[in-house]
């Protein structure tokens, strides 16, 4: 036959080699399938940051004055209904040539707004009637989709005839002034999060195409005996799992096809990405559609190895050659030497040297677990009839199993170190916050502090007041450097401070910073200056934990009776208050009757019924690195339940000599599961060990003692034995039908 004759062949055997063919290719379609959906979306990354570069770049403001242009005066302020942060863009055109923000097609003339699709749905959608007020304006349409940052990004563009403390610009759509730059451990996280997603899927794809290896080895011998040659033979098995291949990057693509329709609504760490980011670039697609198939093909070829394929029959080795230990220690080795040394988060060198270390301590999995399951069942005797029949089965080949529990497992270390850093912010976060459980703090500048306090006393079921007002002390160290420095009655200080006993007249000092008799240069709004002489002795300030204090990072704190002479009328005013009336929109209401000053007024609540915004963050992100495992956990389970299946079929003569010899089939059965929770769960204790070593880098990210999610190592651990579970069950039928002793006949 010609190499297209033998790869025709191979196709024909592929789809038409009976009813076992067709599960096979099912099977295989499957699992490669999914692997190759997720490669699509790694493939994507390039994208998502180019495009919203893109975005970013066209929102970006242009101070440099250009001719001929007139220019615009642009205020961005931001306000939060409900947990959610609306952006206010206030913009006054100066003259008929004022650059138009993107997005829209013309300005807002004052008292209009124009509003993103998403902020729209929420104006529509609130049926309370507290969100229209702080909006300044009528909405008169809709920011063109795909032009805000983000798809839930809420964003107003306002329209006003009077900006107070604006800036001036010239266009649109130059770089940032800023860069987003995700912060250094949170980088970390995602790029180990993408490591474990994607490392998985190249072992569970070579472990799908090692499908149906004994049938595909008697077919083989019968060409054999028919008078083909080895490379006949190795064109044929190219051909077979080629089919495969192909039809699971046709799947791949149709479910990658169909999240990215519905990526929208997709966000975490207030990033979202629209349907056209998610576009992989041509280069990796074309390695995608070459590497998968190559892969299927040498793991095809390789697991042939120790098979030799002769006319008259199949001969493969009695025992797998003895795994060596040294090049297995080299990636374990290696990543401890590159998680060492402590280079720190802030530089590039330090990122990359902790990335590494991780990446390559999770690949150590794969690595070492083959070795350890040898070790562990070579030295295993003795048990009941199903134990020992497993471990007879794991001594003979412990290879296959062990691969894909190794996949397995670097979805387990990296979700439980994951989880594990995580959690640990969540938790460091809705802690802070329950410090303050309950209580809004309003800050006011200097022109709007009076009237803006006022209207937040006036809210029904207002109580508990502290008000500070702060201002800036200069120069207290002879360096020239600007303190915080406040003024608040005893009530609010002994509130705020550790402070016991306090007195009108007393005066509160980090130690070492003001002294008695000490004159300084007090300022208020940066540009008016008023000399203060220290009157009394300071007392020693200590804030209590988040407390107003410590939210202001004071280091002098005074009575209103020691600023005698010190005029505060412009100084600045924090105040911090509680609801009585258990109203859960109390603090919309008070974000509502500061409103008119939007700009020069902030809100910040704190709800202890509800997660702080960074801890609901941090949650979201737990919750999709926790889908995603589980998404992987299933890629498992598919090449699981196969090898399950593909092992029943080989040994069903095996199986049909123990049952005739009186091997009850709940033996066997028992022994199915034996044969595949032994290497699960000592896959489990390696994972479990490797998750908290390489969480233990939480303390160089976040500055945070180790903290172990024991209640996600807990459901993704059970997650695994429900798996093998399920697997055993639904390989009862098959081990039913393979038991009987017809299967003992030869022909």
């Amino acid at each position: 036959m010609t190499g297209r004759e033998d790869l025709m062949l191979g196709f024909r055997l592929a789809v038409g080699g009976g009813r076992g063919s067709i599960v096979r290719l099912v099977l295989s379609t499957v699992g490669i399938g999914l692997a190759v959906a997720i490669l699509l979306l790694g493939a994507s990354a390039g994208t998502i940051k180019e495009n919203r570069d893109q975005r970013t770049f066209a929102a970006s403001v242009r101070s440099e004055p250009i001719p001929g242009v007139a220019p615009l005066d642009y205020r961005a302020t931001t306000t939060d209904f409900r947990g959610q942060v609306i952006s206010l863009v206030h913009l006054r055109a100066t003259g008929p040539g004022s650059p138009i923000p993107p997005g829209v097609d013309r300005l807002p003339a004052p008292g209009e707004v124009f509003l993103s699709p998403k902020l729209g749905e929420l104006v529509a959608s609130d049926t309370s009637g507290l969100l229209r007020p702080r909006l300044p304006g009528k909405p008169v349409g809709l920011i063109a989709a795909e032009t805000t940052l983000n798809p839930d990004d809420l964003i107003a563009y306002v329209g006003t005839d009077a900006l107070r403390d604006g800036r001036t610009i010239y266009g649109f759509g130059a770089e940032p002034g800023y860069h987003t730059v995700i912060e250094n451990g949170i980088l970390i996280l995602l790029l180990l999060g993408l490591f474990v997603l994607l490392t998985p899927v190249f072992i569970f794809v070579g472990a799908v195409s090692r499908l149906g290896g004994a049938a595909r080895d008697r077919r083989l011998a019968a060409l054999r005996l028919a008078g083909s040659s080895l490379g006949q033979l190795r064109r044929i098995t190219a051909a077979e799992s080629l089919v495969g291949a192909a039809a699971g990057l046709v799947a791949g693509t149709a479910l990658f096809l169909l999240f990215r329709g519905a990526v929208a609504g997709f966000q975490v760490f207030r990033f979202g990405v629209y349907p056209k980011d998610l576009t992989p670039s041509w280069p990796l697609v074309v390695l995608i559609v070459l590497a998968v198939p190559a892969l299927t093909v040498a793991t095809a070829w390789a697991a042939q190895r120790h098979t030799v394929v002769e006319p008259l029959g199949v001969v493969r080795e009695t025992a797998p050659p003895k795994r060596r230990l040294w090049w297995r220690l080299l990636p374990v080795v290696l990543g401890i030497l590159l998680i060492a040394p402590d280079l720190g988060v802030a530089s590039e060198l330090g990122r990359w040297a902790l990335i590494g270390g991780a990446v390559l301590l999770l690949l150590g999995i794969p690595a070492l677990l083959p070795w350890l399951l040898e070790r562990v069942v070579s030295r295993i005797k003795g048990g009941p009839p199903s134990f020992q029949l497993a471990i007879r089965r794991l001594q003979s080949d412990s290879g296959t199993p062990s691969r894909v529990v190794a996949g397995l497992c670097v979805v387990l270390a990296g979700a439980i170190a994951l989880q594990s850093l995580l959690a640990g912010q969540a938790a460091m976060e809705a802690g802070r916050q329950d410090e303050t459980a309950g209580r809004i703090t309003v800050y006011a500048d200097g022109a709007a502090a009076d009237r803006a306090i006022a209207a937040v006393r006036a809210v029904p079921g207002a109580a508990d007041f502290q008000a500070m007002r702060s201002m800036f002390v200069d120069s207290i160290r002879g360096d020239g450097a600007l303190v915080l420095f406040a003024v608040a009655d005893c009530a609010t200080i002994e509130a705020a401070t550790t402070a016991t006993g306090c007195r009108d007249g007393d005066v509160f000092a980090t130690p070492s910073f003001v002294h008695k008799g000490q004159s300084v240069k007090i300022t208020d709004d940066g540009k008016r200056e008023q000399p203060w002489t220290v009157p009394a002795t300071p007392r020693a300030l200590e804030a209590k934990p988040s407390g107003m204090a410590e939210l202001l990072g004071l280091h002098v704190l005074a009575t209103p009776a020691a600023m005698t002479g010190v005029d505060l009328a412009a100084a600045s005013v924090t105040v911090s208050l509680r609801g009585t009336t258990g109203n859960p929109d109390f603090a919309e209401l008070v974000r509502n009757s500061v409103a008119p000053y939007s700009g020069q007024v902030t809100v910040a609540s704190f709800n202890g019924n509800r997660a702080a915004d960074e801890a609901r963050m941090f949650d979201d992100a737990r919750t999709i690195l926790l889908g995603g495992a589980l998404f992987v956990l299933l890629l498992a389970g598919v090449s699981l339940l196969v090898l399950a299946q593909e092992q029943v079929r080989e040994r069903r003569r095996a199986l049909g000599a123990l049952s005739a010899t009186g091997v009850p089939v709940r033996v066997i059965v028992r022994s199915l599961l034996w044969q595949n929770g032994i290497p699960l769960l000592l896959g489990i204790v390696i994972a479990t060990g490797t998750g908290i070593a390489v969480a233990a880098l939480g303390k160089r990210l976040f500055r945070d003692g180790l903290y172990v999610d024991w209640s996600a190592v807990a459901l993704l651990a059970a997650a695994a034995v429900v798996m093998v579970l399920l697997v055993t069950a639904s390989t009862v039928p098959s081990v039913r039908s393979a038991a009987r002793t017809e299967n003992l006949r030869t022909e």
